[in-house]
């Protein structure tokens, strides 16, 4: 018995749907036109899909299950059977495959994001998780992966940084944010949206000086949204010193 792993391809049959109406769902949709199906684990774009391949994760070869899945206003009931796994891991695949993966979970991520920034924020994830398979990137062979590949794998990489950190600062963990942007202290040309980001979560975090002195890592007055977070902290500072002199006073007189 086995389970299927983040790269498989499942075949399965899905039944006794309930309750799906407008539902946005390629698998249960396609159950209407087809009696099995192959589900392929990382291609879901919609959350509904998202969680049938999270069930599939979870079960054995031959079981066949009763799944149930609330949403706010309505719940979706169907009966899905996993009869056959084709399996593959991370670590069959080459550097190049990693990169095509990553590309594709990226661009799942992208969509996913304007309206389902939880769900992007776990195809970003799993697209850094690929590259990292091969971290470190700079001791990859460039005789055998190629130097485009190795610098792409690279930009790919920062950028998804980039993505993490906004679907971060949408759940307002701001203490992450600063973990997962924390290299462009040791770069010298950080990009403009690194150092906005990684501003706003000292911004929040309170953390004024903290803030300023990231969004000095560039010429932030060539930046609105940066010039914007510049005068929110110097004005907010300015508040929070008042509020504390306040409180001091009253304390001791």
């Amino acid at each position: 018995m086995k389970k299927p792993s983040a790269l498989s391809r499942c075949l399965v049959t899905i039944s006794e749907i309930s309750n799906l109406g407008n539902t946005d769902s390629k698998f249960l949709n396609r159950y209407k036109n087809v009696s099995e199906q192959w589900i392929v684990i990382g291609e879901s774009i919609t959350p509904i899909d998202c969680y049938i391949e999270y069930f599939l994760s979870q079960m054995f070869s031959n079981e066949k299950s009763k799944c149930v899945i609330t949403c706010k206003s309505y719940t979706i009931s169907f009966t899905m059977q996993l009869h056959r796994i084709e399996v593959s891991y991370y670590f069959d695949q080459s550097p190049k495959q990693l990169l095509a993966l990553a590309r594709q979970y990226k661009e799942n991520g992208v969509k996913m994001f304007p309206k389902h920034p939880l769900f992007a924020h776990r195809y970003f994830s799993c697209a850094a998780k690929c590259l990292l398979s091969c971290a470190p990137l700079e001791s990859l062979d460039s005789a055998v992966e190629g130097v485009e590949t190795i610098r792409e794998m690279q930009t790919l990489l920062d950028t998804l940084y980039l993505n993490i950190s906004a679907c971060l600062i949408k759940q307002n963990r701001y203490e992450e944010v600063l973990d997962v942007l924390a290299p462009i202290e040791q770069q010298e040309n950080p990009s403009e949206k690194a150092v906005y980001r990684k501003a706003l979560a000292h911004f929040h975090l309170k953390q004024f000086q903290h803030a300023i002195t990231t969004l000095c890592q560039i010429d932030y007055s060539n930046n609105k949204d940066c010039i914007a977070l510049y005068r929110r902290v110097e004005s907010t500072r300015q508040e929070e010193d008042v509020k504390y002199n306040n409180m001091v006073k009253k304390m001791f007189g």
